[in-house]
């Protein structure tokens, strides 16, 4: 009697159930490394950058002299209370206290920022709360038909007073 041979098995098609598990939790292992290591390298940028800002005097809580001098003097124009035709508002002290609320795009949402004067870069002003933020001065202040304007980081300002309030802390 001729009895047939039994056929051997067929080979599975595809991957196996663990090799696809396998290569989704290699995958998920990537991308978290990947991800912890830019976390990293940010990281050490910010504190590179923060004890940077802190060794060049990083808070800065009073106007230094040449501050004072320069708004006694050269840059006494700047003193006073300044507005914008869309309701920003600036405030420069003679002891060099700086206010800023900028609203340009009229959504009553201001962005303040209240520090002092650290010092002047040529028209510019500078001030150190942590890190440093410069207000370019794109024309200091200048008279237009008697009327005191000045334009800060591209918003036109005028002068609404010569004395600037100063800020309570």
């Amino acid at each position: 009697m001729n009895q047939p041979y039994a056929q051997p098995p067929m080979p599975k098609k595809g991957m196996s159930t663990w090799m696809i598990v396998l290569i989704i939790v290699g995958t998920l292992f990537l991308l978290v490394l990947g991800t912890c290591a830019a976390g990293v390298i940010w990281a050490e940028r910010k504190a590179s950058d923060f004890a940077k800002d802190m060794a060049d005097g990083g808070i800065v809580l009073v106007s230094p002299p040449a501050v004072t001098t320069e708004l006694a003097g050269a840059k006494k124009e700047y003193v006073g209370s300044w507005e914008s035709a869309k309701g920003s508002t600036m405030s420069i002290a003679a002891n060099g206290n700086f206010i800023r609320e900028l609203d340009e795009d009229g959504d009553r949402h201001k962005e303040r920022t209240e520090a002092p004067i650290a010092a002047f870069v040529g028209d510019d002003m500078q001030v150190k709360l942590i890190v440093t933020l410069v207000f370019h001065v794109n024309a200091p202040p200048h008279q237009v038909s008697g009327v005191w304007h000045m334009k800060v980081d591209g918003v036109d300002y005028e002068r609404k007073s010569a004395a600037a309030p100063t800020p309570s802390r």
